[in-house]
């Protein structure tokens, strides 16, 4: 229904806003915002969670992957999401069968994923775009000023516990840590204001799903000003999940949630009117397999301590 697509988009980039302000924020009811935040979380349909920047774990390299597959389709994608540095698997339609976002430590790195992944039984072709930069992203806001951010033991039980449940609550986090609530609620903040972690809504994409994501490859002309309109297109959208400046075929990656193949319709067309875009090639997410947002900690060193204000 239309008010969970407002719902979801609401709580994509703080998925702790109180009930009263996403009330306020879709013109509803509280009652109702809490009936449906209660429903969607249990059926697995919305999970909030944090998100730490993959930055402060130092996987500064991404790629994007269109595989073309042959054969039998799933067991190649049960592999495929097994690999470690597979961030995000899809179905898709279109010229190839799967598109990949890959993160890694270096280029060296980034190669040896790759060549993992052409080893896969099943894929035969592999067309990369590597991230020039990240624009925006569904849970990440803009990247850390700094990576040499100092945490204690208490920061990342913090980040655990919100990993597992980004609306966990105060009271349930002095439990689970030992620190007073006081402290978890202040801790929580400053991750937050140093943009280390993102805490937002995943949502759980299934076959009752209205809706439509598809992703887009856009190839502009060089000059400066048709990149800045079409990213000042697609950073406006209500539905943008992703975009990024790449290198490669395309100029700009994007991925982006729409509630009608009309819609889908007038942002394409919209990209396409563009003057300086030569084409804009989309594909549609028929199923996303992996999703990966949960990395481990193990990168971030407790023994780096900060001062208390």
């Amino acid at each position: 229904m239309d008010f969970d697509e407002d719902l979801y988009r609401a709580l994509r980039h703080d998925g702790r806003a109180a009930h009263s302000t996403l009330a306020a924020r879709l013109g509803v009811d509280r009652s109702l915002i809490s009936q449906r935040l209660h429903h969607l979380r249990q059926t697995g349909q919305l999970k909030i969670v944090a998100v730490i920047h993959p930055r402060l774990l130092g996987l500064s390299v991404q790629a994007h992957l269109m595989l073309s597959i042959q054969g039998p389709t799933d067991c190649v994608f049960e592999e495929l999401r097994r690999i470690d540095s597979v961030a995000y698997l899809s179905e898709t339609t279109g010229p190839t069968q799967a598109v990949a976002e890959v993160w890694a430590r270096s280029t060296h790195d980034l190669g040896v994923s790759l060549n993992r992944i052409r080893t896969v039984g099943g894929v035969s072709s592999m067309h990369v775009t590597y991230y020039d930069q990240v624009l925006r992203t569904l849970m990440l806001g803009e990247e850390p000023e700094t990576t040499d951010i100092g945490f204690d033991d208490l920061d990342l039980a913090i980040i655990q516990n919100l990993q597992r449940d980004g609306r966990m609550t105060f009271g349930e986090m002095q439990r689970r840590t030992g620190a007073a609530a006081s402290t978890c609620r202040k801790r929580m903040q400053r991750l937050v204001t140093l943009r280390v972690v993102q805490i937002g809504g995943i949502r759980g994409r299934g076959a009752g799903d209205k809706g439509l994501l598809f992703g887009v490859g856009v190839d502009c002309a060089g000059d400066p000003a048709t990149a800045e309109a079409v990213e000042k297109s697609l950073t406006s959208l209500p539905g943008l999940e992703f975009t990024a400046r790449t290198m490669g075929s395309f100029t700009h990656v994007a991925t982006i949630g729409v509630r009608s193949l009309e819609e889908y319709n007038d942002v394409v067309r919209d990209l396409r009117g563009i003057p300086g875009v030569r084409s804009a090639e989309t594909w549609i997410h028929a199923a996303v397999w992996a999703e990966r947002y949960d990395w481990s900690l193990e990168r971030l060193d407790p023994r780096k301590k900060w001062k208390s204000e």
